[in-house]
């Protein structure tokens, strides 16, 4: 190195990159951060324009401690995930101040490539990796260029060699870290446990519905979840993705009851087949599964609650890969506990009288019937399935159902168990899932997607599904959300056409779906079974180790293989090679050709040396300059001088 002081374009790419690193983290970081962070920035930017001094150390230490200390109240701790990277930025920032030599702009980079890893704490989409890959590459470019003459002082075409440079050394660690990624043994979690936020954000379902609850997610296509089915996918009509039970009613909400633990789980498959499929669920916060109605093989830490709902064993708050097993044809409950009958018969005593007067003259009708005479009431009410349902009020299911008619699928399967429990048929609403998105090979299921439906306890039968929704907007159940509602009322994702713009959106998420399939979803589990398969059952076995290290030297064997290839000599091509043999022939007339010595030059000599041969010298050496200067037809006459030349 010339000189240990970072010059002008140093500082720049360094402030550049850095900038980068900082960006995908700047909405997760306080407004004043961003404020502080951007002035830190600003400053240090501000001085190399000037060229003047750093600020001294008595300035910059209470800058830092009242920074750290905002972060404190900010997030009440220091070594959170959010708090802890808050403060990694916070400090990179400060450290810019104190930036004079390439030593401390080392310090910087390295630190850079810890932000790298950072982002991941956070998202590990295919965009974020792809975005993170091209910042990798600028630090290592960064890199390269204060360790090669010129830095980045120079001209474009010697930055352009230098990100090439740095993009070979990325390529060539491509296999040993592919290696590393599948034999390495895995484990659940990161190597060190960092506190959750408590702040993560929720999406989907929640743990109450009321009038308005399932609608208001109607407008988002965000991915809930994905599935792809081990054989034939069953039909749309059959597709419900049971979710949270809510049993408790107190006039206006809907409420899970505590998911108690079920002692009893056999689930009777009456028809049919059990359908196997993986799910890729994405995080919602909560501790329940999705899973299609009703599971039979249950995934590791998981169990059923007393609702028949999947309950895992922690909060979601990542993408789970999940194999399950259901029945879509089925009979559970047979022997319902006393108390699970009596709370699915519960009813405030005074709300909504109108549809209790007219549930309560079902009583005299055998449970069955009373069901069937529901369904024949909400379909010739004149309801209507809507987006835009209006507002009710105290009495929501009167309103609902004898004034404004017009609801969605929480309204159809609130009201429906409502009438139930007046009839006294035990009752209670089922949230989750309806239908799902064909895309390749697999399923993609939105929060669009959610629906509420209806459960009821029949003697002899156990708890039977009741779509309430189905009698008033089948195709709604049978084709989709689209189908039933006008499209400009649904997200761009959701609507009926196919055109380019969605044919797109769906390719990307195939690329979506395989990274989070073979990526993201690569679990000790999956490592397992992929090991199994080479015959490797213990990753402490001989033959693991044998794998392993066979992996390594092979891909040292190979790069040192592709180093000696490229740098052995390069065969001259067949002008230098005439040439070549054309001085070996003067040679051994006594004449030997100088080092850089240049043709024209060795010619004259040769001439001078051998006059009766000077036309011949003058033929090749035409012909080798020609040749030199891109006329290929002169390549022939050359070879046939230097052959003829005796």
């Amino acid at each position: 190195m010339k000189t240990d002081r970072l010059d002008h374009y140093q500082v720049f790419a360094l402030l550049g990159v850095l900038l980068g690193l900082l960006l995908p983290h700047m909405g997760r970081l306080p407004y004043w951060l961003q404020a502080v962070l951007g002035l830190l920035f600003v400053w240090r930017g501000w001085l190399q324009h000037k060229q003047w001094r750093m600020p001294p150390n008595w300035l910059l230490l209470p800058v830092v401690f009242s920074i750290v200390i905002g972060i404190y109240l900010e997030y009440r701790t220091l070594i959170g995930r959010t708090a802890g990277v808050t403060l990694l930025a916070a400090l990179v920032g400060a450290k810019l101040l104190e930036t004079r030599t390439r030593r401390d702009a080392l310090l910087l980079v390295y630190l850079g490539y810890f932000l790298v890893v950072t982002n991941f704490l956070f998202d590990q989409s295919v965009a974020i990796g792809l975005y993170l890959t091209v910042m990798v590459l600028a630090i290592s470019t960064l890199l390269v260029s204060w360790h090669s003459l010129g830095g980045w002082s120079g001209r474009w075409q010697r930055v352009q060699g230098q990100v090439i440079f740095a993009g070979s050394l990325m390529v060539q660690a491509l296999p040993l870290m592919v290696l590393l990624f599948v034999f390495f043994p895995r484990i659940e979690g990161p190597l060190w446990r960092l506190p959750q936020d408590r702040s993560a954000a929720t999406s989907g379902l929640s743990d109450t519905m009321s009038p308005g609850s399932f609608s208001n997610m109607s407008k988002d296509d965000a991915v809930a979840f994905r599935v792809s089915f081990s054989g034939e996918r069953p039909s749309q009509d059959t597709l419900y993705w049971r979710g949270p039970v809510y049993d408790e009613y107190d006039g206006r909400t809907w409420t899970q009851a505590s998911p108690g633990v079920r002692n009893e789980t056999t689930v009777e498959i009456s028809a049919g087949r059990s359908v196997n499929y993986v799910m890729t669920l994405e995080p919602h916060q909560r501790p329940w599964l999705l899973a299609l109605d009703m599971p039979t093989v249950l995934p590791k830490d998981t169990r059923m609650s007393e609702q028949y709902q999947v309950v895992y064993r922690r909060i979601v708050d990542k993408r789970l890969r999940l194999e399950m097993q259901s029945a879509l044809q089925y009979n559970v409950g047979r022997k319902e506990s006393p108390v699970q009958l009596t709370r699915a018969l519960q009813l405030p005593p005074t709300v909504n009288p109108r549809a209790r007067v007219v549930a309560e003259k079902w009583r005299s009708l055998p449970p069955a019937e009373r069901v069937n005479e529901a369904l024949r009431f909400f379909g010739t009410q004149g309801l209507e399935y809507t987006l835009t349902p209006p507002l009710y009020g105290s009495n929501a299911i009167d309103d609902f159902v004898f004034v404004g008619k017009g609801g969605f699928c929480e309204h159809f399967a609130g009201s429906f168990v409502f009438m139930m429990r007046a009839a006294q048929v035990p009752a209670r609403v089922v949230g989750g899932y309806q239908g799902g998105e064909e895309n390749g090979d697999y399923l993609i299921i939105r929060q669009a997607d959610a629906h509420a439906w209806a459960e009821v306890w029949l003697e002899g039968k156990g708890w039977v599904r009741v779509d309430p929704t189905f009698a008033v907007a089948p195709s709604r159940i049978q084709e989709g959300l689209a189908s039933a509602v006008g499209a400009e009322e649904l997200p761009y994702l959701m609507r009926l056409d196919n055109n380019l713009v969605k044919r797109m959106r769906l390719l990307l998420d195939s690329a979506v779906n395989g990274w989070n399939q073979w990526v993201i979803g690569y679990s000790p589990e999956r490592q397992r079974e992929l090991l199994k398969k080479l015959g490797i059952h213990d990753l402490l076995s001989s033959s693991f180790l044998v794998w392993f290290v066979g992996a390594i030297l092979g891909l040292v064997m190979l790069s040192a293989a592709w180093l000696l290839w490229h740098a052995r000599p390069r065969r001259p091509d067949p002008a230098r090679q005439a040439w070549d043999r054309f001085c070996r022939k003067l040679a051994g007339l006594g004449l030997h050709i100088g080092f850089a010595e240049a043709p024209g030059d060795f010619a004259h000599r040769a001439k001078l040396a051998l006059p009766e041969r000077a036309n011949a010298i003058d033929g090749v050496l035409k012909d080798y300059l020609a040749v030199r200067y891109g006329s290929q037809p002169a390549l022939v006459e050359l070879v046939r001088k230097v052959r003829d030349f005796a």
